[in-house]
């Protein structure tokens, strides 16, 4: 068994960077209601105990979404991923599929587990289970159907934002719902150049890009304006001042201005020439948004500590 492969087919790194989203939501939620309604959930150590479990939760079951995405997939990634274990036969169909089952079953125990600290009791595995349910059904049907399989990327990715903060309190603060739109944005408008550069991949399966269906230029230009909605959200908890002085001191600022240069590089790029900046213009974004997840996380230990 090729122990490399099964990791690799979860694509870890995107793991790592999503269940940062869960953290965030965990952390920004919990300094919320400390301040504003000095209300104290855990102690530190379960506090710890329930970033481990949210964070685990969350890269089990996206793992479980990119395992059965890279199933279906399989013909189109002999062309535009041929080297990934699936089509390069590091990992066979039935191992991919029990990998699958095995991941979702960690998942919706973890959060099972998870119960016991959470603000929404049972509702924490009805989340858990439906991010389960989106995950397979997109690799299922919705990729095909273009934007619309596009958006359920984005939000999916970054979905575990409201994760994180359900599981402290029932109402969402105001900050993660941004923190949610800049995510969103930034990985919509890469998911919408992917479908430039995967273009001729896509056509084994009719996939309805916006690039396929309406065209490249269409796609850039979609891609352009997701990223100046993404670059513009980067800023707003800034601007609005709404974590308090630690978050808005210079440090922010400076890390910042990177993340929203990768996004905006992104758009200018992909606006130029759309198919030949496609590939660079796709890793900028990727780049940019996990600047900015590292970002919001060092500025939310900023405001607790």
């Amino acid at each position: 068994m090729n122990l490399k492969a099964f990791i690799t087919i979860t694509r870890p790194t995107n793991l790592f960077f999503g269940s940062l989203t869960a953290i965030i939501g965990v952390l920004t939620t919990n300094w919320f209601i400390l301040s504003n309604l000095l209300l104290v959930r855990w102690t530190l150590l379960e506090l710890v105990i329930v970033l481990v479990l949210t964070a685990i939760t969350y890269m089990c079951i996206a793992a479980a979404g990119n395992v059965i995405n890279d199933i279906y997939d399989l013909e189109v990634d002999r062309i535009n991923r041929p080297d990934r274990p699936l089509p390069s036969g590091q990992i066979t169909i039935n191992q991919a599929r029990a990998w699958t089952v095995i991941l979702i079953t960690i998942g919706l125990v973890l959060s099972a587990v998870t119960i016991r600290y959470s603000a929404i009791g049972i509702w924490t595995i009805a989340i858990a289970g439906f991010f389960a349910f989106v995950g397979l059904a997109y690799a299922a049907k919705g990729k095909v159907m273009g934007i619309w399989g596009n958006f359920t990327v984005s939000i999916s990715f970054a979905i575990g934002l409201f994760y994180g903060a359900l599981i402290v309190f029932p109402i969402i603060p105001l900050v993660v719902f941004v923190y949610f739109i800049t995510a969103a944005s930034v990985l919509q408008g890469r998911e919408a150049i992917k479908g430039i550069e995967d273009i001729e991949g896509d056509a084994l399966r009719n996939v309805q890009t916006i690039a396929r269906k309406y065209g490249i230029r269409a796609a850039a230009i979609f891609a352009a304006i997701c990223n100046i909605i993404g670059v513009i959200s980067f800023w707003v908890p800034w601007i609005a001042n709404w974590l308090g002085w630690n978050w808005t001191g210079p440090l922010y600022v400076v890390l910042l201005i990177p993340a929203s240069l990768c996004v905006a590089s992104s758009a200018v790029l992909i606006l130029r020439n759309p198919v030949k900046y496609a590939t660079r213009a796709s890793f900028l974004d990727k780049l940019g948004a996990y600047q900015g997840l590292v970002n919001f996380l060092l500025g939310t230990i900023f405001i607790v500590i």
